[in-house]
């Protein structure tokens, strides 16, 4: 009798252990506790597995009874081992936290509060991958990179000597403020040259906020900042880029950051040069004969984790010339050659930023900038050989106290800050000096909270006062509503102004010459107020697959903006505050698509950007009313990198009220990476299309190209090549 007991009892023991169960949990996001899509649980030492459902269940089969080790892993979100006992007497609940490595978090510096842009409520949109790109693309200045954001366009402002300024969403480069590191060292006698001059390969982040932004660093930022972030020294990094193009680039540059205990140090050093290039053999130059040196230093002592102090500086020497290419070739002028313009620029500027973590909570921030600028243009308008001299001195000072006060996801920042902008004018030929002189004092607050886990909000309030003019109040809110783990909604929007001055596109263009200086005791500021709203989409399906989507609508209104008036008896130039305004709204559309090694991204941008003037209601020059921007990427890691982009502009109204054709153009850029070593090869606008394919560049008076609009590419086909060295 007791081996039959034991034969049944051997028989349902095996029974039992060779039992097969199922595993069953809900997998939801630690922060949202949204269910989480796409998560893959595999059985430990097995390839048994599956993923979640729409409603975060996952459901594995045919596992043995006892404990088991689940693996559970999301793009995005760290791994996790769970121990389960099976059989389950129901579904076991299993939380994910968001692994930042993973995500690669980024810390939005713009806004001030230090937030992650998942959490930051003004909307920022921040380039980390594509400044590698784009400075394989051209390294000598960051126009290029600038170009990789909807809504945003690079403007030249010279046919010959290639200056630009930065349109954000219809408005006029003047209302575009440029940082860098948090400092306004752009603008002014100095803007239009800025972003010629500004190197992108020591930059580890670009920040956009568009739409109104004084707020945040003071008048300026009507239509939106960028902020350009330089590298710190987290780690030892040497690398060598040499560049050369065939229409007569040769860039030669070189950056070092090192780390010690409680110091590092990262210096940019750069030689870049350019041929006179005439792309349509026009007897003109399409790219300017360029000389340029640029040194960046930056030394950083850490005292303690919390005190940390960052000093740097800039030094750049440029000239460039362009005009008639027999003046190019030295060959001496005469009635029929004769344009030439020559710009002379020299600009040292400082740096100063220490930080101290007064406690876990209180943080004070103190910064400094000086900035001195100095600029000779020198034109050969006329076949009277008669030279006009245009050079100055800007000088600019920022300083700035601040106050931060965090408590858990509450952010607090309080502070005053001092501008100085100073312009002096060489006496040359002007018979009134165009001097002008702003000091600003201002007091600002920013505050950040949460209202839950699914909204936050961040409230602004900042008062200037302008030195022997006004004091201007600038309010500002925005708003982030995360309805789900994937679906968000930002809305916001705020008040601006800007200081009137004769250093806008108009005068640009006009090389200076017969411009009237400011009427102080007529113009007043240009203020405006506008906002915008989006709604964006992320999501992960599986490891290797994601979707981005954002739809963004804009407005700004700009009051009595300052337009420029010739009087025909005279021929002098003035500026005055127009009797209406300028507004802008339009709509941006991004799409970004990743699979394995693949990315593919499409931006659209509807502008419609008019002035009303006295009852005429006109388009604001050089705006098109559509644009794509557009990639495809494919990039194995420490192996190659293939890209091909390309652009469209619909037709743009000229300042004449000729409009121009629309176009494409198209890119390509190819990587080929070892360990230390990368070969380039990049070809841009590779059609040849080019504005001289549609019309002369020659203007009148005096049928050269000095007062020509430019609307599309002069250069046409570009292929430039190179190696990068980093160790």
């Amino acid at each position: 009798m007791k081996k039959i007991y034991f034969c049944i009892y051997f028989l349902l023991s095996t029974c039992i252990a060779y039992s097969q169960y199922a595993f069953n949990a809900y997998i939801t996001d630690s922060a949202t506790k949204e269910p989480l899509i796409g998560v893959t649980a595999v059985l430990k030492g097995t390839t048994n597995g599956a993923v979640t459902d729409e409603n975060g269940l996952v459901s594995i089969a045919n596992i043995p009874a006892g404990e088991q080790v689940i693996l559970i892993s999301q793009m995005g979100y760290g791994a996790k081992e769970y121990l389960v006992v099976l059989p389950q007497t129901e579904a076991a609940n299993i939380v994910l936290t968001a692994d930042k490595a993973a995500l690669g978090e980024i810390i939005v510096e713009g806004t001030r509060s230090n937030r992650s842009i998942a959490n930051t409520p003004t909307r920022v949109e921040v380039l980390t991958e594509e400044i590698d790109e784009a400075s394989t693309m051209d390294p000598s200045k960051v126009a290029h990179l600038l170009t990789h954001s909807t809504g945003i366009q690079v403007q030249q402002t010279s046919a010959t000597s290639n200056t630009a300024n930065v349109r954000i969403q219809g408005l006029d480069g003047r209302y575009t403020q440029i940082l860098k590191d948090g400092f306004p060292l752009y603008g002014g006698f100095s803007g239009s040259l800025s972003i010629m001059q500004i190197p992108p390969l020591d930059l580890r982040q670009v920040e956009y906020i568009k739409g109104s932004a004084s707020t945040l660093y003071g008048g300026g930022a009507i239509a939106g900042l960028i902020n350009l972030i330089s590298k710190e020294p987290t780690s030892n990094e040497t690398l060598l880029h040499l560049n050369a193009s065939h229409i007569g680039a040769l860039d030669v540059n070189a950056f070092m950051s090192r780390k010690f205990d409680k110091m590092g140090v990262t210096l940019l050093a750069q030689r870049n040069t350019h041929r006179p290039f005439d792309a349509d053999k026009d007897g003109y130059t399409d790219c300017p004969e360029l000389t340029k040196y640029n040194f960046n230093p930056k030394f950083f002592y850490y005292f303690s984790s919390r005190t940390k102090l960052s000093v740097g500086g800039t030094l750049t020497n440029e000239v460039r010339e362009g005009g008639d290419m027999k003046l190019m070739n030295n060959e001496y002028a005469t009635p029929a050659n004769f344009y030439k313009e020559t710009n002379d620029i020299s600009r040292a500027t400082t740096q100063l930023k220490f930080d101290h973590h007064i406690t876990d909570r209180h943080t004070l921030t103190l910064r400094n900038s000086f900035n001195i600028f100095n600029r000779s243009l020198v034109i050969t308008p006329s076949p009277t050989l008669a030279q006009y001299r245009f050079a100055g001195r800007q000088v600019s000072s920022f300083s700035e106290a601040a106050f931060t006060y965090t408590k858990e996801k509450n952010v607090l920042i309080t502070g005053i800050n001092y501008y100085t902008d100073d312009f002096k004018e060489q006496r040359l030929q002007a018979p009134v000096l165009r001097n002008e002189g702003y000091n600003t004092l201002g007091g600002f607050a920013n505050y950040t909270f949460d209202i839950g886990s699914r909204v936050a909000i961040e409230s602004g309030l900042r008062a200037d006062y302008v030195f022997d003019e006004r004091v201007y109040v600038l309010p500002r809110i925005s708003a982030l509503f995360k309805w789900t783990s994937k679906l968000t909604t930002r809305i916001g929007g705020g008040m601006g102004y800007r200081n009137p001055t004769i250093f806008n596109q108009e005068a640009e263009l006009l090389g200076y010459q017969n411009v009237l200086p400011i009427d102080r005791l007529t113009s007043v500021a240009e203020q405006s107020y506008g906002g915008s709203a989006d709604i964006g989409y992320k999501t992960f399906l599986g490891k290797r697959i994601f979707i981005a989507i954002n739809q963004m609508f804009f407005y700004t209104y700009l009051d009595k903006p300052m337009v420029l008036n010739n009087d025909r008896i005279t021929g002098l130039y003035s500026f005055a505050n127009a009797a209406g305004y300028m507004q802008s709204y339009g709509a941006e559309t991004f799409f970004k698509f990743g699979f394995n090694d693949f990315t593919i991204f499409v931006g659209y941008t509807y502008t419609n950007a008019t002035t009303h003037v006295v009852g005429v209601v006109r388009d604001v020059p050089l705006t098109p009313n559509h644009s794509i921007k557009g990639d495809v990427l494919y990039s194995l890691p420490h192996k190659w990198r293939i890209g091909f982009d390309y652009e469209y502009k619909s037709s743009q109204m000229l300042s004449t009220g000729i409009m121009t054709p629309s176009y494409w153009t198209y890119g390509a850029v190819v990587e080929r990476m070892w360990k230390y070593f990368t070969l380039f090869a990049n070809v841009e606008n590779f059609t040849n299309v080019r504005q001289t394919q549609y019309s002369s560049l020659r203007s009148q008076p005096y049928n050269t190209p000095q007062l020509t609009e430019v609307w599309a590419p002069l250069d046409g086909i570009v292929f430039n090549w190179g190696f990068k060295v980093r160790l």
